[in-house]
């Protein structure tokens, strides 16, 4: 599965990754309060899907227009 790898800052104040000409929100998380000005990987795959990581947790998944999928089997996927 090929993939392109880059590395986002979320803007200051908010839990949003810029990547390309989208705002991709990172929902809460159990492991973290917030995700300000954490460097994380986009990774966009050849389906058109968008992951975002922090290390190797992965903490948001979306569809190509930049939706968010929220059901586990499609972030399988």
């Amino acid at each position: 599965m090929s993939n392109i790898s880059i590395f986002g800052i979320n803007e200051p104040g908010d839990n949003c990754v810029r990547f390309e000409t989208m705002a991709l929100q990172i929902p809460p998380s159990k492991h973290r309060c917030h995700y300000i000005k954490v460097k994380v990987r986009v990774h966009r795959y050849a389906t058109g899907a968008i992951a975002i990581f922090h290390g190797p947790r992965g903490l948001a998944y979306f569809a190509p227009d930049g939706t968010p999928i929220l059901d586990e089997q499609q972030q399988a996927a």
